[in-house]
């Protein structure tokens, strides 16, 4: 009884938090935009006491960049941190990436992840996040809440060139050589309250002083060329005029391919080999649809789309469900997404062919955006 009432309470909250009123003063989501207004007075509050120096910022002995956003929710900062660590060391650099370690079992505790080769770590323990960037085998990755004293391991253990925050621009306590704030270009600041009566944990305003950078994410194609709808791009932009402005859309991929027992494996998959297949998907993530239009725009034909909340920790009844369902509808895959699968026991889905589906960075002119962060590091 008391999980039914916190997933409607829940549900709830998700749906207000897309809602752009007015609301009732006495209704539920009244009761939410009162919450909004303490949690943005307890930001502010906090933000002075770091201004004023009651609060300390401490720095590495080494260059830090932060990858962080406005709003709670996917706008694509594990991609980028990996793609950020990819490009530094295409460059010659070592980069190390700090994450928190968010729903993992160390949270409170600091620890590395992986050393660039081996994977110390699983999912449940470390994170999803981390574990995901862990797993690409091409750069340390530590855990900690305390980023500072993550900060000081990462030093000691592998004495990196350059730090990557993931999910770091409110951590303060930790100070950086450079901000990049990501915006999802579709609805940059979600219904503009702050949480939990919208997705916002600052303002724009609040802000606006600590931005170094806003990467604009999930932009559709003809934006790069100007001639997409961009009034609420165009509308930040225009409040922060002095602060570079980058673009990029995400591009699926298919990361992993796990056949039905039997089947053989094809290692050359790709995701155009999922054009015109009818699929079950399952996703537990902050923008459950935005997973779902990348796999439209693949040309899939989805015949369901599990939903579950983000950084849902599957359990057996679930694994029974998503299989029953997808034979009942008899699908040609069960797609997912990366950071669901590292949660999945993969013997649960022997019977089914599972499609994985990972998230790339494309940017209108990754020069550019390379040119600004050495520039800045180096």
């Amino acid at each position: 009884m008391v999980k039914f009432w916190r997933d409607r309470i829940e549900k709830r909250v998700l749906r207000t938090m897309e809602t752009p009123g007015p609301f009732a003063p006495f209704s539920f989501d009244g009761a939410l935009t009162g919450c909004a207004s303490l949690y943005k007075a307890g930001v502010r509050l906090r933000y002075a006491m770091y201004e004023s120096g009651l609060q300390k910022t401490r720095r590495l002995d080494c260059p830090v960049i932060s990858i962080g956003n406005l709003a709670v929710g996917g706008s694509g900062k594990t991609p980028m941190a990996i793609w950020l660590a990819r490009m530094l060391l295409g460059k010659g650099l070592h980069p190390v990436v700090i994450s928190r370690g968010y729903k993992g079992r160390l949270e409170n505790e600091t620890a590395v992840v992986s050393d660039g080769r081996d994977v110390f770590l699983n999912a449940k323990t470390c994170g999803d996040e981390p574990y995901m960037m862990a797993m690409e085998k091409a750069f340390p990755v530590v855990v900690g809440k305390d980023r500072y004293k993550a900060g000081l391991m990462a030093l000691k253990r592998f004495a990196p060139d350059v730090v990557i925050l993931d999910d770091g621009f409110q951590h303060l306590k930790l100070g950086r050589d450079l901000n990049l704030v990501l915006l999802d270009c579709n609805q940059p600041l979600g219904n503009g309250r702050m949480l939990p009566a919208g997705r916002l944990r600052e303002t724009l305003c609040m802000a606006k002083d600590r931005i170094d950078a806003i990467v604009f994410t999930r932009c559709p194609m003809d934006a790069f060329s100007g001639s997409g709808n961009r009034f609420f791009v165009n509308d930040i932009i225009n409040r922060l005029p002095s602060v570079p402005v980058f673009c990029c859309t995400h591009a699926p991929f298919v990361s992993q391919l796990v056949p039905a027992a039997g089947r053989n494996n094809t290692d050359d998959f790709q995701s155009r080999h999922l054009k015109g297949k009818t699929a079950l998907l399952f996703s537990g993530l902050a923008q459950n649809a935005s997973f779902a239009k990348s796999v439209q725009d693949l040309g899939v034909d989805i015949a369901a789309h599990l939903e579950f909340c983000d950084h849902y920790r599957y359990k057996e009844p679930d694994f029974t469900r998503i299989v029953a369902r997808a034979k009942a509808l008899n699908v040609d895959f069960i797609l997912t997404t990366q950071k669901d699968w590292v949660k999945v026991n993969p013997a649960y889905f022997r019977d089914v062919t599972v499609a994985v589906i990972g998230i790339r960075l494309r940017f209108s002119d990754p020069g550019c955006l390379q040119k600004f962060v050495l520039d800045k590091m180096l």
